[in-house]
C-alpha cells in the first residue's frame, strides 16, 4: 500500500495525551513514524486561536495534511448544527481539508438543508460523516438516504467507514461496507476483541477479530486509511509496516 494513503489519528497517542501532552506535541511525535497525514481530534485540545495557529504552523513547516475529527452531530433537532460554522472556521484556521462528524437527527423528508449545507462548507473542505458506536448514527439505510440527497450535486458529503465500529451496533462489517461503498471517501481501520462479558473492545487491526485484509479488498485503492486505536510506539510502527507491505 502506498504510504500517502495512510493517516494517523492522534488517538494512537492516547497514553501521551492522558499524561498531559498537548496535541501539537502528539503530532510532532507521530511524525517519527514517517507518516505526514494526521487526523486531529477536536476533543484533544481547546480550539483556541493560539492552539489552532500553532498546529497550522506545524502543518506548514512539515508539509502535513490535516483531517479534523469533530465529535458532534451534523443535525441537531432535525436542523443543521449551529456549531458547524465554528467547526468550519477552526478547520480553515488549521488548514485542514477534511472534517468528520456523525449524522445525528437527520430527517429525509426535508431536503431543503442541501443548499444551506453546501453554502456553509467551502469548496476547500471535504465534509464526511462517520458511523460511530451508536445504532442511531450507524443505520446504513439512514446513512444511504442522506448521501443519496447529493446525487445530483457537483459537491457531495461523503462517508467515513469506521470498520471497527460495526460490531458495537451488531452489524456485519462487510455487509455495511458494501451498502455504503458508493459514498465512501475515507476508512478508519481498527480491530476488536470480545471481553469476558462478551462486549467488544477496540484494539489494533492486527490483534482483532476483524478480517481486515478481506474487507480492504472492497475499497478503491486510492482511499485514505486512518489508524485509530491506542498504541505504543513499537506497536504503531509494526502495524504501519504490516499495512504498507500489503
Amino acid at each position: 500500500m502506498n504510504s500517502n494513503r495512510l493517516v494517523l489519528n492522534t488517538l494512537v497517542a492516547q497514553a501521551a495525551h492522558d499524561a498531559g501532552s498537548k496535541q501539537e506535541q502528539l503530532v510532532k511525535d507521530l511524525l517519527n513514524s514517517g507518516i505526514n497525514n494526521i487526523e486531529l481530534r477536536r476533543e484533544y485540545g481547546n480550539a483556541t486561536i493560539k492552539e489552532l495557529d500553532q498546529l497550522s504552523e506545524l502543518r506548514k513547516r512539515d508539509r502535513l495534511t490535516y483531517f479534523y475529527s469533530v465529535p458532534d452531530d451534523l443535525f441537531v433537532n432535525q436542523q443543521i448544527n449551529l456549531k458547524l460554522l465554528q467547526y468550519v472556521a477552526e478547520a480553515q484556521r488549521l488548514g485542514a481539508g477534511y472534517i468528520k462528524m456523525t449524522l445525528g437527527d437527520y430527517n429525509d423528508a426535508n431536503p431543503d438543508f442541501i443548499d444551506e449545507l453546501l453554502t456553509i462548507i467551502p469548496s476547500s473542505i471535504q465534509l464526511n460523516i462517520e458511523n460511530d458506536q451508536t445504532a442511531s448514527n450507524s443505520d446504513t439505510n439512514k446513512l444511504a438516504s442522506f448521501f443519496k440527497q447529493f446525487d445530483q450535486c457537483e459537491r457531495k458529503v461523503g462517508f467515513v467507514n469506521d470498520l471497527g465500529n460495526w460490531i458495537f451496533t451488531d452489524q456485519d462489517a462487510i455487509t455495511a461496507t458494501n451498502a455504503l461503498l458508493p459514498y465512501t471517501r475515507f476508512i478508519h481501520l481498527k480491530g476488536f476483541v470480545l471481553n469476558q462479558d462478551k462486549k467488544p473492545e477496540t484494539v489494533s487491526f492486527v490483534q482483532g477479530k476483524l478480517d481486515w485484509q478481506e474487507i480492504l479488498k472492497n475499497f478503491p485503492t486510492d482511499l485514505p486509511i486512518a489508524l485509530e486505536y491506542p498504541a505504543d510506539t513499537n506497536m504503531l510502527n509494526s502495524d504501519i509496516s504490516k499495512l504498507l507491505n500489503e
